[in-house]
């Protein structure tokens, strides 16, 4: 038997994690993977969700490796937000099982056909009831959205980007996502992940933006007017695929906060000031967004800013067409009710 055993990664930072990935890759024709979790430590949502995923596509990948864990039982913080369920485990709470507060929300699996709650959702545009759910989303994690109206702005309108990008380019009927939010710090970190055709191949629908490497497809889908569809005719006159929505979004977390986007072979990180590659290995696509809930502003104002520069930026983008941002790619969403009603 072809057996091998690997410790967890002793720290969480981005840069190890990303490359824990590829040594997993390694394993893949063994017999038998153990994996030991060691001491407790800390892990941020993003960390959490994409050593879940991996190993839970590891798991699809290569049915025939047996993986058992070792150490585990110290992570109990893990074990509540569903992370050793989603790597095919039967230890801890079940994916989306925790209940969740203000301060998190655990590791839960959203699929398409969960948005059509009621009879005449099926008569709705799917962003509409995208939009929804995250609302719902960003109220738990904002708790009052008069209080908090910027931190409530901020996060349905990125939580409903990331979301609509999944299902309107990745090909995935699902996709997995988990926060936390934390008051000393007053800082909020989401992540999310799907295991559909990824970045490079997803861009690739469009003749325009066909690329060789995961890491130029990558910087290019957060550039404005970037998108696998933006070629195709316009099917709504409220919502279509501008090519603005991950541009705004990193935009928006850039300010005070950081972005993280992985397929493929590599991942970007984006702050206000800096931007690091990294090589990784991820089935899909998995992204992250921090806000510092002091730094976000205006987020209707923000957005008007970002998306003017967006305009000028698109203008020298080969293959874009500079389309302008759909109207609802801009809506926040006290405005989006206003426009609903």
């Amino acid at each position: 038997m072809h057996q091998a055993t690997i410790k967890l990664p002793a720290h969480t930072d981005l840069g190890t994690i990303l490359a824990f990935a590829r040594e997993l890759d390694y394993y893949a024709s063994h017999d038998r993977l153990i994996i030991d979790f060691g001491e407790q430590r800390f892990f941020t949502p993003f960390t959490m969700l994409f050593i879940a995923s991996k190993l839970k596509f590891f798991r699809i990948k290569s049915p025939s490796l047996k993986i058992d864990f070792r150490n585990y039982q110290a992570h109990a913080y893990l074990a509540h937000m569903g992370f050793f369920r989603m790597c095919g485990m039967d230890y801890g709470r079940d994916v989306g099982e925790a209940f969740g507060s203000g301060n998190y929300l655990p590791i839960t699996c959203l699929e398409r056909k969960s948005f059509y709650e009621f009879p005449t959702d099926w008569y709705e545009e799917l962003p509409d009831l995208i939009q929804r759910h995250a609302n719902r989303l960003a109220e738990i994690i904002a708790r009052d959205k008069d209080a908090n109206r910027d931190l409530f702005d901020a996060l349905s309108y990125a939580i409903r980007e990331v979301m609509r990008n999944v299902f309107e380019h990745s090909g995935s009927e699902t996709l997995h996502y988990c926060a936390q939010y934390w008051p000393k710090s007053d800082k909020v970190e989401f992540a999310i992940v799907d295991f559909g055709m990824g970045i490079r191949k997803g861009l690739g629908t469009n003749p325009n933006f066909r690329f060789p490497k995961d890491k130029e497809a990558i910087e290019y889908s957060l550039l404005p007017s970037v998108s696998g569809k933006t070629h195709l005719i316009r099917t709504s006159d409220t919502w279509f695929n501008s090519g603005y929505g991950l541009y705004m979004t990193n935009r928006l977390a850039r300010n005070g906060g950081n972005f993280v986007l992985a397929s493929g072979n590599a991942a970007i990180h984006l702050s206000k000031k800096t931007k690091n590659n990294y090589q990784t290995s991820f089935q899909g696509t998995a992204l992250r967004f921090n806000f510092d809930v002091r730094e976000i502003g205006n987020v209707k104002g923000r957005l008007e800013e970002f998306r003017k520069e967006g305009a000028e930026i698109a203008k020298n983008i080969k293959g874009s067409g500079n389309r302008p941002p759909s109207a609802m790619s801009l809506l926040l969403r006290r405005d989006y009710a206003k426009v609903w009603s």
